[in-house]
């Protein structure tokens, strides 16, 4: 009887101070789609959460809005994300009074914008997307943070809105771009880091014969949104050429990629680990390309 007892009291006991050992459930990071530029991001803060204790663990997800949707979620895991800003306002905008679990860590650096079309296309800046012509934009997913760029671009320049969007494989999208039938779409669009060489823009880059990238230089992209503050920057981009010494120039605009968390589902140990990483630590995980 009195070492069932002591096994009763000393597994209570356990309980008790499991939390206090340090043995919380780890931190669910969504991130993004395996081997992009999230997911490259998240891995390189898993690993250097690891070396000061903290256990992170990377999920894959297709982008910014399922992220955020993870995130203010009361009964999923996540609690750490990757979002661009755009899509972050356009979420709080979409869920009022969820803000104040939301907590903006780091600038994890610009996610610029990259449309693609056929070296024939008659579409070479975003003034031709205006046009009433029936255009057809690739995109990736609903979800992702490029359909929200794209949407809150048409709310700046309506005259994109005639443009419609077609969910689907990107990458087969922009090997169609130049074929005799014309394909299903007439451009492509992506959004990522100016260095994060996607296979579409890879497969632009390489063959500037076959493709180009159209210039996206509207002032009105300057402009505020409604609600909230101006998210989007206007630059002139000189990217290397794989395996080239060459540059291809792109015009476009790029919206900052943030780290957020929901504090709610943190513990105390996690957020000052957090905090101390992004403070102390965060050029291990952003050295270069910032």
């Amino acid at each position: 009887m009195c070492k069932k007892l002591i096994q009763r009291v000393t597994a209570s006991t356990l309980l008790l101070i499991w939390p206090l050992l340090g043995m919380a459930d780890p931190i669910v990071f969504s991130s993004g789609i395996e081997g992009g530029g999230y997911w490259s991001a998240a891995t390189r803060l898993q690993a250097v959460a690891t070396d000061m204790g903290l256990e992170v663990q990377v999920e894959e997800s297709p982008g910014s809005l399922h992220n955020l949707a993870r995130l203010l979620d009361d009964g999923d895991p996540a609690s750490l994300v990757l979002a661009q800003a755009d899509a972050l306002q356009h979420y709080l905008n979409e869920h009022p009074g969820v803000s104040d679990n939301i907590e903006i860590l780091e600038n994890i650096g610009q996610e610029c914008v990259f449309i693609l079309t056929g070296s024939n296309s008659a579409i070479q800046t975003d003034k031709d997307l205006q046009q009433s012509k029936d255009y057809k934009l690739a995109i990736s997913s609903p979800d992702s943070g490029v359909a929200v760029t794209y949407a809150y671009m048409t709310t700046l320049v309506p005259g994109l809105a005639g443009t419609s969007v077609l969910y689907t494989d990107t990458e087969a999208a922009v090997n169609g771009l130049n074929a005799a039938d014309n394909g299903e779409v007439d451009a492509v669009m992506l959004v990522h880091r100016p260095k994060e060489y996607s296979p579409e823009v890879d497969l632009a880059l390489r063959n500037p014969d076959q493709f180009h990238f159209v210039r996206v230089t509207d002032e009105r992209f300057k402009g505020e949104l409604p609600g909230g503050e101006a998210v989007y920057r206007s630059l002139k981009l000189a990217i290397p050429v794989p395996d080239s010494e060459e540059r291809r120039e792109v015009a476009t605009i790029c919206v900052k990629g943030l780290l957020v968390a929901n504090k709610e589902k943190l513990s105390r140990d996690q957020r000052d680990k957090l905090g101390e990483l992004v403070t102390v630590h965060w050029m291990e995980v952003y050295a270069t390309d910032r």
